[in-house]
């Protein structure tokens, strides 16, 4: 008898476990785009947000297996990118997030981590990697359509051949950028992003600006503002995180593909 009671207890406790997971997986309505790189083949990368986009790799963007979690995009001259047509999901003017996991190899003088933006720089929003001369940067910059970004005001320098969680946010009021969960900077603006129908690139710019060199990985879009604590969140247990809501155990993505 008390070994049935011990039993029945176990499997309580598996099955609260196990059900929020199901339930709490990429549940944040906010997520517009996630591409891990770890399933796919070929030239076509899967977005596994519930926008169900699609990328294509162009240039010699390629597919790799040691990325920051499971695998990666390397991104090994000025051409590679990777190209999603224009969604309305990414057509994004309120609030934005940009994350990503990067491992940079040189110190270029301006280069594109992601972003839409048209063919004569007009946008949108994006990511770049910049030095001038200088130790490289990311830079955050939000087009209405004129730009305004972070450039000549960060503080953080990644360091070259490590991987670095980056992120920017724009919350219709400021723009901030993060690396590794530590604040960088920050740029009062108040505005709506200009709405464009254009393709959101990884890797080179709709202007020809080239890619940054080295690896991507995680790439995340959302419409809202993420805040520091779930900026934490995303770097330290993945963008699908699964948290039971009365307490119970967590799972977490980026622990589930290692």
């Amino acid at each position: 008898m008390k070994y049935k009671l011990v039993l029945s207890l176990i499997l309580l406790v598996l099955l609260t476990s196990i059900v929020p997971l199901t339930q709490a997986l990429n549940d944040d309505p906010a997520l517009k785009l996630y591409f891990t790189f770890d399933d796919d083949v070929g030239d076509k990368v899967k977005d596994q947000s519930k926008s169900k986009l699609e990328g294509l790799l162009m240039g010699k963007a390629k597919l790799v297996k040691d990325g920051k979690f499971g695998g990666a995009i390397e991104m090994s001259d000025a051409n590679c990118k990777i190209v999603v047509d224009a969604a309305d999901e990414l057509d994004i003017t309120k609030e934005i997030t940009m994350a990503a996991w990067i491992y940079p190899l040189e110190h270029q003088n301006d280069s594109n981590v992601m972003g839409r933006r048209t063919a004569g720089n007009a946008g949108g929003y994006c990511m770049q990697w910049s030095g001038f001369g200088g130790n490289a940067k990311i830079e955050t910059w939000i087009g209405l359509p004129g730009w305004q970004g972070t450039r000549n005001i960060q503080k953080i320098e990644p360091g070259l051949e490590e991987w670095h969680h980056v992120v920017s946010t724009y919350d219709g009021k400021v723009i901030k950028q993060y690396i590794d969960g530590k604040f960088d900077t920050s740029k009062d603006f108040k505005n709506d992003i200009a709405s464009q129908d254009i393709a959101f690139h990884v890797g080179q710019a709709q202007t020809g600006l080239p890619s940054m060199f080295g690896k991507i990985d995680e790439v995340a879009i959302y419409d809202r503002a993420l805040d520091l604590d779930e900026i934490k969140s995303d770097m330290e247990n993945g963008v699908f995180f699964a948290v039971d809501p009365k307490g119970k155990l967590a799972t977490t993505w980026a622990h589930l593909k290692k």
